[in-house]
């Protein structure tokens, strides 16, 4: 839902529905008085009766708001006339989750030569925008979305006064800070910065990044995704200093590139209650650093990993994390490479495991892959034939999987479930188009000969996915139920402020 997305009418006109009643012009505050009696039946109906009703309601219903000045036609001072009305009381204290759009395309001329060019006067709509802000004073979701590359001075945003702030979300910008560390701080629990752009295009000196204007004792997950060729490594090493200071992060999700993972690794090895991390991407075997056995590790308490297989002996090595997800795997064989040098696997019970379809049918030695899990109990199998991921630097297996393998399925399934000697319980994705799933010979029958050829304490669970073609989403073939009752196939740089 999006406030301001449209022109709005300031009041509503009955007359054209309440013949005897001419006009009624009620303040706002009056309509949002007696919408907060109404029961939540009734408050959805108003929701759709006009523009301005369905705003006024809307925070009740909802508690989210979208301030985007792109979306509509209305000039500068209606606009802002329109924020004054609904950052005003009662409607701001209601909102929760506040989406705020800084790109202002319309007062930006079309990118010439790769820049963007600002007009000859600057857009009035920024100050108010920011003032606006601050007046949803019990806020706990905030997104923030900037022109792409362009300089956010992000200690000026004044969003250290929101104080129930709990979620920071800012894309495409490039925020920056004074080098002098602020006394006040943005205090959230979770910030996001996605859209990262690069920081060679204009290097700055004596200036610091995000780190420095968030509260350390409370944040706790952070998450970094770059745009394309762009590394989040080069924004955190503005703060490098202040790495070991955030001793309560716990989660990290962070997007990098195999040549620039050694600033990341300097930056998780100083986290010492990180708990779970969460990694993507591209020209993962072009890596330009090796940890060695004398050099830091990441904290011995690091519970779970999700990322491809070429990051493991990076970042797992020195660590004893028992719940693994691999996202990324070129083939099993790569993943068991990867791995038999190591001994930081030991301790996994919980194993998730995406492969090919085209190398998952040609495992001959299953075995040499889960020696490394010991202690492995549940096991995830997603067998894919879409595209393995996006980096360049991998092949994709769509199409290079040989049909007469297919005969050998049962044995290789059951080879690949036998091979993990504690296992008790392990689900198996089938994630196919669907001319490979008629392919196929039929789940029922398949399941059946897997089970009788393994122990009776494992449980195996298929879940049956069908891909329409063109489309990389799975459709739910299956009938519904929950997982317990379907044990056999379950389911199928422009500066402006």
């Amino acid at each position: 839902m999006s406030l301001l997305s449209r022109p709005l009418s300031p009041y509503f006109d009955c007359s054209s529905i309440l013949p005897t009643a001419r006009k009624c012009n009620l303040p706002t505050e009056m309509w949002f008085d007696i919408f907060r009696m109404l029961p939540v039946h009734a408050l959805c109906s108003v929701h759709s009766v006009s523009f301005l009703f369905h705003d006024i309601s809307h925070p009740l219903l909802f508690h989210d708001f979208n301030l985007d000045p792109d979306q509509h036609n209305l000039s500068p001072e209606e606009f802002i006339e329109r924020l004054d009305m609904y950052s005003a009381e009662p409607i701001a204290s209601h909102v929760r989750k506040l989406s705020v759009s800084f790109q202002f395309g319309r007062w930006f001329r079309a990118r010439s030569g790769g820049f963007i060019t600002a007009l000859s006067s600057p857009t009035p709509l920024i100050a108010p925008l920011l003032q606006t802000i601050l007046n949803f004073h019990n806020l706990r979701i905030l997104e923030c979305t900037f022109r792409f590359n362009s300089a956010v001075h992000f200690a000026d945003l004044g969003l250290q006064d929101l104080p129930n702030l709990q979620d920071l979300r800012i894309h495409g910008g490039a925020p920056y800070c004074p080098y002098l560390i602020p006394a006040k701080k943005i205090g959230v629990t979770h910030f996001s910065f996605t859209g990262i752009p690069s920081v060679g295009l204009e290097p700055r000196q004596n200036m610091r990044s995000f780190l420095s204007i968030l509260y350390p004792e409370t944040l706790s997950s952070l998450t970094l995704s770059p745009s394309y060729d762009c590394s989040p490594a080069l924004w955190l090493a503005y703060d490098r200093d202040l790495f070991s200071t955030f001793r309560q992060l716990r989660t990290v999700t962070i997007g990098c590139d195999g040549p620039f993972l050694r600033p990341v690794h300097d930056f998780l090895v100083q986290l010492p209650a990180l708990q779970d991390l969460i990694m993507s991407g591209e020209y993962r075997r072009c890596t330009e650093f090796e940890p060695t056995d004398d050099g830091p590790s990441l904290p011995l308490g690091l519970q779970s990993y999700t990322g491809p297989c070429e990051y493991i002996p990076l970042f797992l090595s020195g660590t004893a994390c028992t719940r693994l997800t691999i996202n990324a795997c070129y083939t099993p064989e790569d993943l068991a490479r990867a791995l038999e040098t190591t001994s930081y696997t030991s301790a996994v019970t919980d194993l998730s495991l995406l492969l090919p379809f085209g190398p998952f049918c040609g495992w001959e030695s299953p075995r040499s892959l889960f020696i490394h899990f010991p202690r492995l109990a549940t096991l995830r199998l997603i067998i894919s034939d879409s595209p393995l991921d996006d980096d360049p630097d991998m092949c994709d297996f769509t199409e290079t999987f040989d049909p007469e393998a297919l005969m050998l399925l049962p044995e290789i399934l059951t080879a690949v479930l036998r091979a993990p000697t504690e296992l008790t319980r392990a689900v198996i994705e089938w994630d196919l188009s669907c001319d490979i799933i008629s392919m196929l010979p039929a789940l029922e029958d398949l399941h059946e000969t897997v089970v009788r050829s393994l122990p009776q304490a494992r449980k195996i669970v298929f879940e049956r996915g069908a891909r329409t073609e063109g489309t990389d989403e799975s459709t739910d073939t299956s009938e519904s139920g929950s997982d317990e009752s379907m044990e056999g196939v379950e389911k199928s740089e422009v500066p402006f402020f």
